[in-house]
């Protein structure tokens, strides 16, 4: 009967003891949380552009490869309130592709500039789920060898972004982030130079270099 006894006793308990774990949890992160947040991150990355036109498949299979890419960056964050921070963050997005010898083409697009973060603390008080709106300045380069020419393409324009991230903190200072972006943008004059000129391009809306891209990251945030 003792037995019985305890063991209702704990399971009566039990529940009474993780939300108190939980409400404790919550309030010393609350009582240490920092207004200031740095991270990194880095990931895939991928482009949404259309070729447009029926094409060969060893064509089809070289703009495949061109799409894909790495995409890392930084972030620095204040948090006047709990829920609502601003930012500002850099973002790199790098491919390669090659066409036996008959075309090369290495592109980078970089994005920097600001951002406005809303932040849910989940039940568990150590998880959260982080929605960014971000605007900004979007520079486009691309180094193109085509048979023994050699061109680089400069252009940039504006661009903006949205991005989802779920974090879980593992200590006060330390936090683990997964997350998921799409950025938009899109240049309409572009700057060709080679070894001998330098001339300026101006593009249709049917001819622009289209920046849309989204990636998946894994980074690690320092409070």
């Amino acid at each position: 009967m003792k037995r019985i006894t305890i063991i209702l006793l704990l399971l009566t308990c039990l529940p009474c003891m993780h939300l108190h774990a939980q409400e404790t949890a919550k309030k010393e992160l609350q009582s240490a949380d920092s207004k200031w947040k740095f991270g990194v991150n880095g990931g895939y990355g991928q482009r949404v552009f259309r070729s447009g036109r029926k094409i060969s498949a060893e064509r089809e299979r070289y703009i495949k490869d061109f799409k894909s890419g790495i995409s890392y960056g930084g972030e620095v964050a204040y948090f006047p309130w709990r829920k609502v921070g601003f930012g500002v963050k850099y973002d790199r997005y790098q491919s390669k592709a090659s066409q036996e010898n008959e075309l090369t083409e290495d592109v980078a697009i970089q994005f920097l500039g600001g951002e406005i973060i809303h932040k849910a603390v989940m039940k568990n008080p150590r998880n959260a789920v982080l929605t960014s709106f971000l605007l900004g300045y979007q520079p486009y380069r691309n180094r193109t060898q085509a048979g023994d020419n050699q061109f680089i393409f400069n252009g940039k324009t504006m661009g903006w972004g949205v991005s989802v991230g779920f974090e879980h903190r593992f200590t006060q200072k330390f936090a683990l982030n997964l997350t998921g972006s799409a950025m938009m943008g899109a240049i309409y004059r572009l700057q060709r130079k080679t070894d001998f000129s330098t001339e300026t391009l101006h593009l249709s809306k049917d001819d622009s270099v289209d920046l849309s891209r989204f990636s998946f990251s894994v980074g690690f945030s320092f409070f």
